[in-house]
């Protein structure tokens, strides 16, 4: 109790310190700062989409069309040759030009009105050919025509120069490079300085304005097989038709080719984002005969080609691992792939986030990447394959499927999102952030949703006397509004049978809540609260009411398992008991919970030749409940939960919160796992939340995001009610900050003597807030480092609050800010807040 009054003066100074953050607490749209992309970022993303899932580019696009037809090391690179250095031949160095390798066919599409071709030619320069090793000719085709032929270009000799004249109607040339009698060892070779010369004198490079993205275009960036062929060998010989649409935040095309034999329709639905530097796109699969199709198999929603040429150079995966409620949830990881490896994910059981993967991940090479989101709530696959020259294939779907659609069925595949990203992989970090807090969360009012500050002790206190009860409920939201907390949770406890063993009974119990749930969301709202409630819709347990009821609605029957949101009619059953408990009670925010591996069920309830078609419909009867629920109840948006955070994927993200992130929440004591899963998912998905068990400021400031939940045991008599309700207040001066971008000022871990720090900044606000915490078993007293986003050349009011909640203001020039903001905390096991804001504002 004796810190009481130190935090309540802390409060007084804070709300003179940050006076203007209430009326823009939540942006409705991002920045336009230097984080964000620039036009040709932009176009270059924009290009890459219509070249690959069309086949062609763009008619304003500037840059040469260039096909790789063959190239069998490394990759085709411009500007610089294939081993990525200065393309150099004998002792001259040339800027432009493509650097290749024997073998190669390179087809370069002649623009309008150019009337020669220009190269110079010969065996690269570098530390691998030494000047003196490989030896390679070159040839250039028009159709059957060759125009050009040289010698055998041996390492270290000097270039030879091209020039062919055009004829009128030519439309491509064929750059050939080919291997020698001596093999193709050290075999890295130059098209230097080609252009197109243009009938009015000017000429055209055919390296510049080329797409500096790792991702390539040789064909659409999906795969499956029809039959026993792949649809790379298909596609070119069905019919294509192209839909362009364009909305305020994205040009989408719909591309849907059509079997001639057999009416089978696959529909690419991309959307190119107009203000972020990303595509997003889902596969539709349709039988439009009226016969069964052949089988689809090996659906791969993402099947792309990465440009890691150099055989000597390792790629990088980060990702993170899945949820598995313990030390290790969400801890960031890193993999190395070298030539010749795979590397290959799954989550476990059939729940995208659970314990052996998560479905966010970002894919590094020499500084070029892309962040990447797997949309599938269920179980997907992933798999990077580097080849032993150099180039890697990413790939990504449903684990299994082989399956024939019915006359007029529709099938869709995983959702894929990418961020291909060149250079500062922390600025395409905050894009990714920017991307999926304004273009995937769920909104209200217009504005993503505000995380809760929320009352919920299930945990503690539903095993107790008198708690799951109308009395106990209405006192509960009592002390939630008494705490300052705009959100009370009811958690399992209020339906016929309890926790677990009552899922499946859907109705208030009726002793304990004789008017049902509607006096506890009257309540809320009397305090102008939101009222959480939770379901697990999706477990049926033996005796429970849908299982003696409706066993058909059930796989397992009465004898309880998964209810089958894979059948229309029992989806919609329950779309309309769960409306109808919404209505009824008053609830504003849906919890539902999952707490088992539907895998098996799926897997043993698909029918022969129909592998995969269980989960499939399963996933989506999931999106059109949660879809219809809130379509029915403006302004109610859900908390995805299942066992903690097993079933975070985008797809979910758009249509949900992970308000519970983890179950390491379910016990006290866990606040340096709090940091670290706050440092490492805040990279991929910016709104979550976490629980604090005790109002102490190292626990609660641990937890707290841009929300907080409170397991508090407001029931005691020596409860510290003043303390608490300090605590939660500076939780909500602070989450204004976690609507902005996210640093990692050290790593995400989880060992106790670390020192650790994060920052929230809101660019768009010039001020932010950074956290820091001294663990219990840390030596260090602090470290001194610079802050991202700040300007140098104004001033800032900073504050200091130290863990007893005392407070220190000053003023700092951004240039101090941005390079030495000093973070000391004397005690271990404490923290310190900084805030921070531009003077004046």
């Amino acid at each position: 109790m004796s810190m009481q009054p130190r935090i309540v003066l802390t409060l007084v100074l804070l709300s003179i310190a940050a006076p203007a953050l209430g009326a823009a607490y939540i942006p409705a749209v991002p920045p336009e700062d230097a984080v964000m992309a620039g036009a040709e970022e932009l176009r270059d993303v924009q290009y890459w989409a219509e070249e690959a899932f069309l086949g062609a580019l763009p008619a304003e696009a500037s840059r040469i069309r260039l096909e790789v037809l063959r190239q069998d090391h490394n990759v085709l690179r411009f500007g610089q040759s294939c081993m990525e250095t200065p393309i150099k031949i004998g002792t001259r160095e040339f800027v432009h030009g493509l650097g290749t390798h024997a073998n190669s066919e390179l087809l370069a599409h002649i623009p309008e009105n150019a009337m020669a071709f220009k190269a110079f030619v010969g065996v690269d320069n570098n530390d691998d050919t030494g000047g003196l090793r490989g030896s390679v000719r070159f040839f250039v085709h028009a159709g059957d025509a060759v125009l050009y032929e040289s010698p055998v270009k041996r390492g270290g000799e000097e270039a030879s120069e091209v020039l062919v004249e055009l004829s009128p109607g030519t439309a491509a040339l064929l750059l050939r490079a080919d291997m020698t009698d001596d093999g193709v060892g050290h075999d890295q070779c130059d098209w230097a300085d080609a252009h197109f010369i243009m009938a009015d004198g000017s000429v055209r490079y055919l390296d510049e304005h080329q797409a500096p993205l790792l991702l390539d275009t040789a064909r659409p960036p999906f795969s499956f097989r029809c039959g026993d062929q792949d649809s790379s060998a298909l596609l070119a010989g069905w019919t294509r038709d192209v839909a362009r649409e364009e909305t305020d935040s994205a040009r989408v095309l719909r591309i849907t080719w059509t079997d001639p034999a057999s009416s089978l329709a696959v529909t690419a639905e991309v959307k190119v984002f107009k203000r972020y530097p990303a595509v997003d796109w889902v596969l539709y699969f349709e039988n439009r005969g009226a016969s069964p199709s052949p089988v689809i198999s090996d659906i791969q929603a993402l099947d792309v080609s990465l440009r890691t040429g150099h055989p000597r150079k390792a790629a990088v995966l980060h990702e993170l691992e899945g949820d598995a409620c313990g030390m290790t949830s969400f801890l960031p990881k890193q993999e190395e792939l070298a030539t010749g490896k795979e590397i290959r994910r799954a989550p476990t059981g059939g729940r995208p986030s659970s314990i052996s993967a998560f479905p966010w991940f970002d894919f590094e090479y020499e500084s070029q990447g892309f962040i990447g989101a797997i949309g599938w709530t269920g179980q997907w696959t992933s798999r990077f394959t580097r080849a032993e020259n150099g180039p890697t294939r990413a790939r990504a779907g449903m684990e299994k499927t082989a399956l024939s659609l019915e006359p007029g069925e529709k099938i869709r595949s995983p959702r894929i999102v990418l961020l291909p990203y060149n250079g500062d992989r922390t600025r395409a970090h905050n894009q990714w952030r920017r991307l999926v807090l304004f273009e995937y969360a769920p909104r209200i009012d217009g504005l993503p949703v505000q995380l809760p500050t929320a009352l919920q002790t299930f945990d503690r206190y539903s095993r107790g006397p008198d708690w799951a009860t109308e009395a106990g409920q209405l006192d509960a939201v009592e002390n939630a509004a008494k705490l300052g907390c705009d959100t009370y949770w009811f958690d399992a406890a209020w339906f016929p049978g309890g926790f677990p063993n009552g899922v499946g009974n859907w109705s208030a119990k009726p002793a304990e809540f004789p008017n049902g749930l509607k006096p506890v969301g009257d309540a809320c709202k009397k305090h102008g609260m939101r009222f959480v409630l939770w379901f697990e819709p999706e477990r049926v347990a033996e005796g429970s009411q849908i299982a003696t009821e409706h066993p058909d609605f059930v796989h397992g029957g009465e004898k309880g398992g998964l209810f089958k949101l894979d059948d229309p009619d029992a989806r919609r059953w329950l779309t309309e008991l769960l409306s109808a408990r919404i209505a009824e009670y008053g609830i504003t925010v849906y919890r539902n919970d999952f707490n088992m591996d539907p895998l098996d069920y799926w897997r043993r309830n698909d029918p022969p030749n129909r592998e995969g078609i269980t989960e499939i419909r399963y996933v989506e009867g999931l999106y059109e409940m949660w879809d219809e629920l809130r379509a029915r109840h403006p302004g109610l948006w859900i908390d995805n939960c299942s066992s903690g955070g097993r079933r975070i994927d985008i797809e979910m993200c758009s249509r949900s919160v992970p308000l519970w992130r983890s179950d390491t929440n379910c016990w006290d004591s866990n606040a340096d796992w709090n940091q670290a899963q706050t440092a490492a998912l805040s990279r991929y998905v910016p709104l979550h939340t976490a629980c604090a068990w005790r109002p102490e400021s190292y626990l609660t400031r641990s937890a707290a995001t841009g929300g907080l939940l409170c397991q508090f045991a407001y029931r005691d008599e020596t409860f510290p009610m003043d303390t608490a309700r300090a605590l939660i207040e500076e939780a909500k001066l602070n989450r204004f900050a976690w609507y902005g971008d996210f640093y990692s000022l050290t790593p995400a871990r989880t060992a106790p003597d670390e020192f650790v720090a994060y920052q929230f900044h809101r660019a768009d606000l010039d001020a932010g807030v950074v956290l820091a915490y001294r663990r219990a078993d840390c030596r260090y007293k602090g470290l001194i480092l610079g802050i991202y986003g700040i300007d140098p050349a104004v001033t800032y009011e900073v504050e200091f609050v130290d863990g007893d909640g005392n407070s220190t203001r000053a003023i700092q020039s951004g240039a101090d800010l941005g390079d030495s903001l000093q973070l000391r905390i004397d005690k271990p096991g404490s923290t310190l807040i900084v805030r921070y804001k531009k003077s004046g504002t």
